[in-house]
């Protein structure tokens, strides 16, 4: 019997310069990044979540136009560090440029593959 497990971990807050504008660039802002993964499970703990935090951490300080590319960019370390399993990444920047104003806009990514 094949067993497929989930670990999810919300909320991990990257401090980052995230955004087109230039005044979007002036200073670093909280972005609030939530990952999962979906994979095999044959007993114990597929990983260490507190790798996947620091895989994530890399990327603070960083600069980012959009948050789709920081998806991008984390999905991409998450499934070279750890091949195993499907990665979801959520990325969340609150009130963007945009009039009218909104909350926050969203984009999330999945990818990798059952190894």
């Amino acid at each position: 019997m094949s067993v497929i497990a989930s670990l999810e971990l919300q909320g991990l807050v990257l401090r980052l310069r995230l955004g087109v504008l230039p005044v979007e660039k002036i200073s670093e802002r909280d972005v609030p990044v939530d990952l999962s993964w979906t994979g095999p499970h044959a007993g114990g703990a597929p990983f260490d979540y507190a790798d996947v935090v620091r895989t994530a951490s890399r990327f603070s300080g960083a600069c980012f136009d959009l948050v789709e590319d920081l998806a991008e960019a984390l999905l991409g370390a998450l499934t070279d560090e750890f091949p195993a399993g499907t990665w979801r990444v959520s990325v969340r920047k609150a009130w963007p440029p945009v009039n009218p104003p909104v909350e926050s806009v969203a984009f999330t990514l999945e990818g990798g593959g059952y190894a």
